[in-house]
């Protein structure tokens, strides 16, 4: 046995039934085993402190060699890893069935909701179409720049605005609404009859509603690729934004045939007259909650904010020190004027007012009039002043 072996074993411990031999004299507790190939004993590699220490250096410095070479070589083997190929270099090119296999196995697109905006006016007599009306409708055609602009009316409005708009929209004639439902629960005031034209308009052709006093601030493009789409509308002195009065149908966008808007109007079969906003407000807000996957709905600051509430109507309307609402920094997409009880603000606005820009809405609306108008309100004014 070598040397190095014998020191090796002493000093890592031996647990063989070897016989020892005394090494020297007097020193009988200090041994080594005797190999049968070697004839003399070699002092143990720790007979003495001194020795201890220099070869536990020798180990030491011997580790501290091998673990700086694992760390030099581990860094090259984890690079060449990270190099590896995860495919192959080269795949198998596609055949015309593989792509016609595919194309099969996936959802047909579905076309958005088409580009047509709808109206619906002039149902109980022939009305003179005021001024904020022909901002608003000019705010679709600028905004939203639809296809087709489609003006259901029982009667064609009349006046100057009406002239100046007339020739940009598709005058669609509309059924006078007497009856609805099963039981054929009498239609009388227009508001209904509105109502339930608004929504055979959007099953029949798909595209956006819009209430007469809607003015467009920011385009739709998003929500055109949604099957039906609706804004809440807030409850006044209501808390809870989350708890809203209902759904507005002032401003609907939907495919056609929309299942939500062909439930909607499968309502009116419990239609009362006597309630004012039951089908028009609370249904719809029913319908989503029992349907979720049939309509997409927005926050009630996406289309009606502010509310018609009088705190609201005077931060729209009237001059305050702070400027009023700033349609710009809100961020909607649209407003609704909510023309029935806000008339006493909505009558007034006249070109000049608009273009002098002192209250909120004036300012909005700016951006809506057409070169020309304030000559054509004057010459209206005129020919009032000499047929009175």
């Amino acid at each position: 046995m070598s040397w190095i072996a014998l020191r090796a074993r002493r000093y890592f411990g031996d647990k063989s039934d070897k016989a020892y031999l005394p090494l020297r004299a007097g020193r009988d507790d200090q041994h080594l085993p005797l190999d049968a190939n070697d004839g003399e004993g070699y002092p143990p590699l720790n007979s003495t402190p001194k020795g201890k220490w220099r070869h536990a250096a020798l180990l030491g410095v011997v580790l501290v060699i091998g673990l700086a070479l694992g760390h030099l070589t581990a860094p090259t083997r984890r690079v060449e890893a990270l190099h590896a190929p995860l495919l192959p270099r080269a795949l198998p090119p596609s055949t015309d069935a593989d792509l016609s296999a595919i194309s099969a196995s996936l959802p047909a697109r579905r076309e958005p909701v088409p580009s047509i905006v709808h109206y619906v006016y002039g149902l109980d007599e022939s009305l003179e179409l005021p001024y904020f009306a022909y901002l608003a409708i000019r705010s679709a055609l600028e905004v939203l720049r639809p296809e087709r602009v489609l003006f259901h009316c029982v009667y064609e409005p009349r006046g100057v605005w009406w002239e100046r708009v007339r020739g940009q929209l598709e005058v669609v004639a509309a059924r006078n609404v007497t009856v609805v439902g099963v039981n054929d629960a009498p239609v009388v005031h227009y508001a209904h009859k509105a109502d339930i034209l608004r929504l055979e308009a959007i099953r029949d052709y798909g595209g956006t509603y819009l209430d007469i006093d809607t003015f467009v601030l920011r385009p739709f493009t998003r929500l055109y690729d949604y099957d039906t789409v609706l804004g809440m509308e807030a409850a006044a002195n209501e808390a809870d934004d989350m708890a809203p009065k209902g759904l507005c149908n002032a401003v609907i966008i939907a495919r056609p045939d929309a299942p939500f808007i062909t439930r909607w109007l499968a309502s009116y079969d419990t239609f009362d007259e006597s309630q004012w906003a039951d089908h028009s407000v609370v249904m719809p807000w029913t319908l989503a909650r029992a349907y979720p996957h049939l309509a997409t709905i927005l926050s009630h600051r996406a289309f009606f904010w502010p509310l018609w509430t009088p705190d609201g109507l005077r931060e729209v309307h009237e001059e305050t020190e702070d400027g009023g609402y700033d349609f710009d920094a809100a961020g909607q997409l649209a407003y609704h004027a909510w023309e029935s009880v806000a008339a006493r603000y909505l009558r007034k606005v006249d070109p000049e007012a608009v273009l002098a820009g002192k209250t909120g809405f004036t300012r909005m609306a700016r951006r809506f009039a057409a070169p020309g108008d304030v000559d054509a309100w004057r010459e209206d004014l005129r020919r009032r002043d000499l047929h009175a």
